[in-house]
């Protein structure tokens, strides 16, 4: 007898700021319980056809071939599912027997979407708010909390009492950890960050740090890559204004809905990697960029370093403030040895947060929770 897993994912956030990590833990998830033998159900808004399928997979790096190995459909399953997991981690997405907390799944709609403007402003706050008042219902017929990290894991214990297992997002590092990394001499001046170019990610900290490297005259170029929604056109063009205003066309590059093979390249050639979202829960990008032993700098207030990093300075390198973060970047881009160091321990701390270790660990933790009555 075939039996349905469920994963369910309705988060306005992909509709309005493009595709992200709670769209990716939804496949990976899917995948995870598809390669143990169930047939697996991914029901999203976004996901309905197969071909919005092998787009978003296609963006994740995950190929038509691997798919194909595995029974995974979209929308509902013909019959009861023996497990259902919720992956956006709110209460639109319904009732699930796992419920996967991601820490923007929690903000108010006005913190986390400011770029939205119009009538998505308005669905935007009636989703706040109906997510607000079913979320109580939903997380009383829950089996199990999930957390992405620790950071977010401290949140659900603070203000609503759960205390989630964690298991942190998946990266998909293949196509870097195959190849050797390059030497300190082999890279380009480069200082990378990757992101949603969305407000609440806070790209606007790129203009800053290209500003004060140039004051500081230290030789790298800020180079800002990721997804940009058509929500978002106003703040990119804000940004290419203030470089051109600031004289900033060689301190600063911005590359928008940079293909997977662009992004490979850039984490493999760039010098160093700074995340610049205060507060991020986790970061796979921090990760890819580990795979491709870049070293990583990034805020001292984020799963970036409590998680990823470990708490260790010998792995990733903590920052407070943009000018900390620009000393950090000086001594790096001159001292090769240090950043010899970091390059090898940074590679081998991103094999921890691999896909298949994803898929073994999601499995494992929820296995107990599938109803065979």
């Amino acid at each position: 007898m075939t039996k349905h897993i469920v994963v369910k994912h309705h988060m306005i956030n992909t509709m309005v700021m493009g595709p992200g990590g709670s769209e990716y833990v939804t496949i990976e998830t899917a995948i995870a319980f598809a390669k143990k033998g169930f047939e697996a159900y991914i029901d999203s808004w976004t996901l309905r056809k197969p071909e919005d399928l092998l787009r978003i997979t296609g963006f994740f790096g995950i190929w038509v071939d691997e798919l194909e190995n595995y029974d995974i459909g979209l929308g509902e399953p013909p019959g009861k599912p023996v497990l259902t997991v919720n992956t956006s981690g709110d209460a639109i997405s319904g009732i699930g027997d796992v419920i996967y907390f991601h820490y923007p799944s929690l903000m108010p709609h006005d913190t986390y979407y400011p770029g939205v403007k119009g009538i998505g402003r308005i669905v935007g706050k009636a989703y706040s708010l109906i997510n607000a008042v079913a979320f109580p219902f939903v997380f009383r017929r829950a089996k199990a909390f999930v957390a992405n990290s620790s950071f977010t894991a401290r949140f659900l214990r603070r203000y609503y009492g759960i205390k989630p297992l964690i298991i942190h997002p998946p990266a998909n590092l293949k196509p870097l950890l195959i190849q050797e990394p390059l030497g300190f001499y082999e890279r380009k001046p480069y200082v990378l960050t990757v992101s949603r170019i969305s407000p609440e990610k806070k790209p606007e900290r790129a203009v800053e740090l290209a500003s004060l490297l140039k004051k500081k005259k230290i030789g790298v170029k800020v180079v800002l890559a990721g997804s940009l929604s058509e929500y978002n056109n106003d703040l990119y063009r804000n940004l290419k204004n203030t470089i051109s205003s600031e004289g900033l066309e060689e301190s600063l590059e911005i590359f928008p809905n940079a293909p997977r093979s662009e992004l490979l390249k850039l984490y493999r050639e760039s010098l160093l990697y700074i995340h610049l979202t205060p507060r991020e829960h986790f970061g796979i990008s921090i990760v890819e960029a580990m795979a491709a032993g870049t070293p990583v700098i990034t805020p001292i207030d984020s799963g970036g370093w409590s998680d990823i990093g470990n708490y260790n300075p010998d792995i990733v390198k903590p920052y407070e403030t943009l000018e900390e973060a620009v000393e950090i970047i000086s001594r790096l881009a001159g001292n090769k040895e240090e950043w010899e160091k970091l390059s090898r321990n940074a590679r081998t701390r991103s094999f921890f947060f691999d896909r298949e270790t994803f898929h073994f660990k999601v499995y494992q933790a929820l296995r107990k929770y599938i109803y065979y009555g």
